[in-house]
């Protein structure tokens, strides 16, 4: 049985302002760690080459593979001779050596809220549902089409306030629906509802963002 490799950390730079911001800096430290070209670093000799410059893209290969390196840094070394015979030193790394995107850390960031239990799959989001209308309205209901098919064993939920979705809260709950199209009955001439999308998974996956739903209408 082979072994899990876990490395746990923070991203340093550049600042990540958004869970969007996360997901890609953890992907991008993933698709480096699995690499077979992973953490390569080294250096060349070359006598008199055309000029190469830190930052410059080195292709190394080996057979049929080729590997790209960035040029760390360069050290010309002239000796006395004529013509003029200059040798290069050259250090190379690829990103996950010597990272020019992203710096890491190993320290956990102060304000990180860690799971108390390991997820026992990658943590996926649901489309949001950008096709959302409003089908008609009457004094007593809102006719809604979500714009797509629910998943499998799962539906659209309909809460008064954002942010809050999930099975266990029940608090501003309006309804779920197993069905694409649906009726939110009305209570007031000014509402907003929140509309997300989840699946038919324990615990159930959500879309990302909600989409809105704002009347101001006559009741009655």
């Amino acid at each position: 049985m082979p072994g899990t490799a876990q490395w746990l950390g923070r991203i340093v730079s550049p600042r990540s302002r958004s869970s969007v911001d996360c997901e890609n800096a953890a992907l991008a430290v993933l698709s480096s760690s699995d690499s077979r070209a992973a953490a390569i670093a080294g250096s060349y000799e070359a006598v008199n080459p055309a000029d190469i410059w830190p930052g410059d893209v080195l292709a190394i290969s080996r057979g049929s593979e080729t590997l790209s390196v960035v040029v760390r840094r360069v050290e010309i070394v002239a000796a006395p001779a004529c013509p003029e015979l200059l040798t290069y030193r050259i250090a190379f790394a690829n990103d996950w050596a010597a990272s020019l995107g992203l710096k890491l850390s190993e320290a956990i960031a102060t304000d990180a809220l860690l799971p108390q239990t390991a997820l026992t799959s990658p943590s996926n989001v649901l489309a949001n549902l950008q096709q959302l209308q409003i089908v008609s309205t009457t004094g007593s209901a809102l006719q809604v089409d979500a714009g797509t098919a629910p998943p499998t064993g799962g539906g659209f939920e309909v809460r008064r306030r954002d942010w809050s979705f999930g099975p266990g809260v029940d608090q501003d709950l309006v309804l779920r629906s197993p069905v694409r199209n649906f009726s939110i009955p009305r209570e007031a001439q000014a509402e907003r509802y929140f509309v997300r999308m989840y699946d038919g998974s324990t615990p159930p996956v959500y879309s990302r963002f909600s989409s809105a739903i704002f009347t101001n209408l006559p009741v009655g």
